[in-house]
């Protein structure tokens, strides 16, 4: 099987990250854990995600991960806990128009966010 990751490597925060990451996905604990290394499963799939603590870069920012929500109720769900106004707006230019839903939940330091959305086709 193919695996698929990404990495996310900070100068600092890493373990404010790792907090914040773990709120959202599933952290994995093997020989590769350590602690200026942190993999986190992504449900049902097989991608990654590993951070890690790096010192000859800056600080990196503005990465984004996606969650995509069955329903609107589950995405209602993750408003209610993260204390978030679902936003919305009608995507036009698309072959079939849809209304995309979702929510913004920052990290620390603008280091990442998680953004957490659902989509349904705008009836005609």
């Amino acid at each position: 099987m193919t695996k698929y990751g990404s990495y996310l490597v900070c100068k600092e925060h890493v373990q404010e990250v790792k907090d914040f990451l773990s709120q959202f996905f599933e952290e994995r604990k093997d020989q590769y854990s350590h602690d200026n290394w942190v993999t986190f499963l992504i449900t049902d799939t097989n991608f990654q995600i590993n951070l890690m603590k790096g010192s000859d870069q800056p600080i990196t920012q503005n990465v984004t991960f996606e969650i995509y929500c069955e329903s609107m109720d589950k995405l209602k769900e993750f408003a209610a806990r993260y204390h978030c106004k679902v936003e919305s707006f009608v995507a036009t230019e698309t072959a079939q128009p849809y209304t995309y839903y979702y929510i913004e939940v920052n990290g620390p330091y603008g280091i990442c966010k998680i953004e957490v959305n659902y989509c349904e086709y705008v009836k005609e």
